[in-house]
C-alpha cells in the first residue's frame, strides 16, 4: 500500500468519498439502526453505560478503517473494505444479545478488526493524526474480558474504551513518533548481531509520516452524521408505521421530529466542519475533532431512538426514561458544538459563543426534569426553537462566512482557468 508522506507547500488536488467507501459506510446504517434499539426500554443507567461502551467500540473501528481509506486514497484495497465491512456487520448483529449469547461473536469481531486496521500500514509509516493505528492497548482488555465472567467483564470493555480516549487525548505528533522510533530501537537491540557470513546490519529505514487529509475526512465524517440523521428518520417512520388513527397529535408530534433532524443537518453541515457545528477548520487536531464527532454522533443515535419513542406517545407524555433521553441528547449535542467553537476563539468571539450555546445546553438540561408532564409534541418543539436559535442567532455572521467561502472558491476557479 502507498500511503502519502508530508511534502512541502503543494496544494493537493481535491477528493471526494469513493464508492468503496461509500459501500463500506453502509454499515454504519445497520449499526446505528442496532444500537438505538439498546435505548428502546427505559433506558437505564446500565442500558446507557453499554451503550455509550459498544458504540464507541463500533464507531473506533469505522474510523480505523476510514482514516486508511483517507490515507492510501486509490491504493485502497477493496478487499480490506469488504473484510471490515463483514467484521463491523457480525458486531452490528451481535449488539442485540450482547449480554447473553452474543458477547464472544461481538469482543472477537472487535479484537480481530483492531488489530487487522493497524496491520494495513506499510512497515515504517506512522500514522501521526490517528495513534490508534500504532497503539492497540484498548483492544487487550476486551480480549482479556474472554476469559471472565460478568459483571467484570463489562468494566474491562468500559476500560478499552477508556485507554482508547486517553491515547487520543494525550498523543501529539511528536510523542508518537517518539514512540514509533524507541520501539524500533528496541527490536533493533533484540536482534542477533550479525554472524560472519552477514554483512553489518544496515542503517534501519527512517520512519515516514501519513496525514490525513483533512477535507475528505471531512467529507466522510459529514456523511456518517447524515447516515446517523437518517436512522432517525427510519425510527419516526417505524413509529408512526404502526400506528392506524393518524391524526393532529401525531402529526405536530412528527413534523416537529423531521423538522429537528433537518436543523440539526443544517447547522452540522452548512455551519461547522467535519459535521460539527461551528468548528472551524485547523481548530482541532484531527485525532480530538474525531473523538469530538463520536461523542456528538452518539448523542445524535440516542436523539434518534428518543424521536422514535416521541412519534409512539403522541397521545400522552413521553416516559421519563425516554423523555430524559430526548432533552439529554439534545444537551449533549449543543455541548459538543460548544466545545468544538470554543478553540481559537478570541475574547469576543466567546462572548459570542456562549451566548449562542449556554441557553441551548441550560434550556435542554432544564427541561429533562421540568418538562416531564409536557406532551411529546411540546417538547420536540422546544428542541426545534433552540436548533433554530443557533442558526439565527448570527446570521450575519454565517451569511459572511459562507460568502467568504464561496469568494475562495471563484477565485480559486479563476486562477485554475
Amino acid at each position: 500500500m502507498e500511503v502519502k508522506e508530508s511534502t512541502g507547500s503543494a496544494a493537493p488536488a481535491e477528493r471526494h468519498a469513493g464508492w468503496n467507501e461509500l459501500f463500506f459506510d453502509l454499515v454504519v446504517v445497520a449499526g446505528a439502526g442496532q444500537l438505538a434499539h439498546l435505548l428502546h426500554d427505559g433506558p437505564h443507567l446500565a442500558d446507557l453505560a453499554l451503550y455509550g461502551v459498544l458504540y464507541l467500540a463500533f464507531w473506533t473501528t469505522w474510523a480505523g478503517f476510514a482514516v486508511y481509506g483517507d490515507i492510501a486514497a486509490s491504493a485502497t484495497r477493496v478487499r480490506t473494505l469488504l473484510i471490515a465491512m463483514f467484521g463491523m456487520a457480525v458486531m452490528a448483529a451481535s449488539v442485540h444479545t450482547v449480554l447473553t449469547s452474543h458477547a464472544f461473536p461481538f469482543v472477537i469481531a472487535y479484537v480481530a478488526l483492531r488489530r487487522q486496521a493497524g496491520r494495513v500500514w506499510q512497515r515504517g509509516s506512522i500514522v501521526v493524526d490517528w495513534p490508534l493505528a500504532q497503539f492497540g492497548a484498548g483492544a487487550v482488555p476486551w480480549l482479556v474480558s474472554l476469559f471472565v465472567e460478568t459483571p467484570l467483564r463489562y468494566w474491562l470493555w468500559a476500560l478499552g474504551i477508556a485507554l482508547d480516549i486517553v491515547t487520543l487525548l494525550v498523543s501529539t505528533r511528536d510523542r508518537t513518533l517518539r514512540r514509533a522510533n524507541e520501539r524500533a530501537a528496541r527490536r533493533r537491540d533484540g536482534r542477533p548481531p550479525p554472524g560472519p557470513a552477514h554483512s553489518p546490519d544496515p542503517t534501519p529505514p527512517r520512519l515516514g509520516e501519513s496525514r490525513i487529509d483533512a477535507a475528505h475526512m471531512g467529507e466522510r465524517l459529514g456523511l456518517y452524521v447524515i447516515i446517523v440523521l437518517g436512522e432517525g428518520v427510519i425510527q419516526i417512520i417505524d413509529a408512526a408505521s404502526e400506528r392506524d388513527d393518524w391524526d393532529g397529535p401525531l402529526a405536530a408530534t412528527g413534523l416537529g421530529a423531521f423538522g429537528l433532524l433537518a436543523a440539526i443537518c443544517t447547522l452540522s453541515l452548512l455551519y461547522g466542519t467535519n459535521g460539527i457545528p461551528r468548528l472551524r477548520r485547523g481548530a482541532l487536531a484531527p485525532r480530538l475533532a474525531m473523538l469530538l464527532h463520536a461523542l456528538m454522533t452518539g448523542f445524535l443515535v440516542a436523539l434518534a431512538t428518543a424521536l422514535g419513542s416521541a412519534v409512539a406517545h403522541v397521545d400522552d407524555v413521553l416516559p421519563k426514561g425516554q423523555h430524559w433521553l430526548l432533552c439529554g441528547a439534545m444537551a449533549g449535542y449543543f455541548a459538543a458544538g460548544l466545545v468544538a467553537a470554543l478553540p481559537l476563539a478570541d475574547r469576543a468571539d466567546r462572548v459570542w459563543l456562549l451566548g449562542w450555546a449556554l441557553p441551548c445546553v441550560a434550556v435542554a438540561v432544564a427541561l429533562a426534569p421540568l418538562g416531564v408532564r409536557l406532551p411529546a409534541w411540546a417538547t420536540v418543539w422546544i428542541l426545534v426553537a433552540l436548533v433554530c436559535w443557533q442558526l439565527l442567532y448570527d446570521p450575519g455572521r454565517a451569511d459572511a462566512a459562507a460568502t467568504g467561502r464561496r469568494g475562495r472558491g471563484i477565485r480559486r476557479r479563476t486562477r485554475l482557468t
